[in-house]
C-alpha cells in the first residue's frame, strides 16, 4: 500500500511538472511582440546563424525565449530554415506566425556583392541571388549590362560621373557591398544604388583626395590603377606598395606588366567556366588588346573591375618604394624586386 502511495505521488508530481512545462511552453509559444507599428522590418544576413537571428528576435522582443524558439523549431518545423533578407513583422505575430513570415520568403533580398569584380559578374551574382523562388522576379542581366556600358549618363546624374571619359562605362564604379533589394527590382534600380554607394563611401568622403592627387594622375587614371590593384593583391599591406609601383612605372614609360589586364582582354574562358582565366600561356600574353599592358605602355581605357574601399585609397595613399616588380607567391603573399634579376630569382623561390 505504501508503495502504491509513492507511485501515486510521483505520478501526480509528473504531471505537474510536465503541466508546468507544457504551459511555460505554450504561453512562450503564442507570445505577441510588443509591435507599436503597424510592421517592422527584421533583417537576415547572409553569414547569420540559427542563434544570431533567434537572440536578434529575442533582443527586438520578437519573442519571449531563444530555447523554446529553438524547441518550436526542431519540434514542429524540423526542415525549416532562415534564409538572408529583409522581411516584414507585422503585430500580433505569434512565434508559429512569425515563422510562417519567415518561411514565406523576404521582403527584401540582402545581395553582397564583392569587390573585384567585372559588370558581367556583377550581372550574374544578382540574376542567381534574386531569381530563387522568387515569383517578383524582373532583373535582366543583359539590360544591365547595356545600361552600365552605355545608357548610364542619361539616367543618373552623379558629380564623379563626369570624370568618365566619354567613351568609358560604369566599369570600377558599381560600388561593391552589401544591399537591401527589393524581390521586384530591375537593373536600374540596383546600378542606381551602386552607384549611390560609391558616391556616400567613396567620393563624397575623398573628393579633395580624389581629385587633386599628388602624383598627378587623373581621378580616372587611378581608378583604373586601383582596379587592377584589386586582382593583383590578396592582402591589403600590399595594396600601396603594388599601386606605387604600378603608378612609378607608368610615369617612367615602362609597361604595367599585369597579367590581370590580359585576364580582362581574354573575357570569360570556356575551357575553365570562368571570367579570370588562370592558366594564362604565352599566346594569351601576346593578345592585341590596349589592356596587354605587358605588350602597351599606358594605362588601360578603363578600370578592369570594381575595386573595394582599401584598393582605392591605397592607390590614392600609394607608398613609395623602390621595387619595380613583384610575384605572388602559393599562400597569395607578394615578393617584391628591384631588377630584373631580383624578379626571376623570386618566381623560382616562390612559385
Amino acid at each position: 500500500m505504501r508503495k502504491l502511495k509513492i507511485a501515486i505521488v510521483i505520478l501526480v508530481f509528473l504531471v505537474l511538472v510536465f503541466g508546468a512545462l507544457f504551459y511555460w511552453y505554450e504561453s512562450n509559444v503564442d507570445y505577441v511582440g510588443g509591435i507599436k507599428t503597424s510592421f517592422i522590418n527584421f533583417s537576415i544576413y547572409p553569414n547569420d546563424n540559427t542563434g544570431t537571428i533567434l537572440s536578434e528576435l529575442k533582443k527586438g522582443n520578437l519573442i519571449s525565449s531563444v530555447n523554446v524558439a529553438y524547441l518550436y523549431i526542431y519540434l514542429q518545423r524540423p526542415l525549416f530554415s532562415f534564409y538572408p533578407g529583409e522581411y516584414r513583422i507585422y503585430k500580433n505575430e505569434n512565434l508559429e506566425a512569425l515563422i510562417n513570415t519567415f518561411n514565406n520568403g523576404p521582403f527584401y533580398k540582402i545581395i553582397e556583392i564583392p569587390s573585384g569584380l567585372r559588370i558581367a559578374e556583377q550581372a550574374n551574382v544578382i540574376r542567381n541571388e534574386l531569381s530563387v523562388d522568387n515569383p517578383h522576379y524582373k532583373f535582366s542581366t543583359s539590360n544591365f549590362r547595356y545600361i552600365a556600358h552605355t545608357s548610364f549618363r542619361n539616367l543618373y546624374s552623379y558629380n564623379f560621373l563626369t570624370y568618365i571619359p566619354s567613351n568609358g562605362t560604369l566599369e570600377g564604379f558599381l560600388y561593391p557591398g552589401v544591399y537591401n533589394v527589393p524581390l521586384n527590382a530591375n537593373a536600374e534600380y540596383i546600378i542606381n544604388l551602386e552607384l549611390m554607394g560609391f558616391e556616400k563611401n567613396i567620393f563624397s568622403k575623398y573628393t579633395n583626395d580624389l581629385i587633386n592627387d599628388p602624383d598627378g594622375l587623373t581621378f580616372y587614371q587611378n581608378m583604373v590603377i586601383a582596379s587592377i590593384v584589386r586582382r593583383e593583391t590578396l592582402y591589403n599591406s600590399d595594396k600601396p606598395i603594388v599601386a606605387n609601383i604600378f603608378i612609378r612605372r607608368y610615369e617612367s614609360g615602362i609597361p604595367l606588366g599585369s597579367d590581370a589586364t590580359v585576364q580582362y582582354a581574354l573575357g570569360f574562358d570556356q575551357s575553365e567556366g570562368k571570367w579570370w582565366r588562370t592558366n594564362i600561356t604565352s599566346q594569351d600574353l601576346s593578345i592585341n588588346s590596349p589592356y596587354n599592358t605587358r605588350l602597351y605602355k599606358g594605362i588601360p581605357p578603363t578600370p578592369i573591375c570594381s575595386p573595394g574601399i582599401n584598393s582605392i585609397l591605397a592607390t590614392f595613399n600609394s607608398k613609395p618604394n623602390n621595387y619595380l616588380f613583384f610575384v605572388a607567391g602559393k599562400n597569395g603573399h607578394l615578393h617584391y624586386a628591384r631588377t630584373l634579376a631580383g624578379q626571376n630569382k623570386n618566381i623560382q623561390e616562390y612559385l
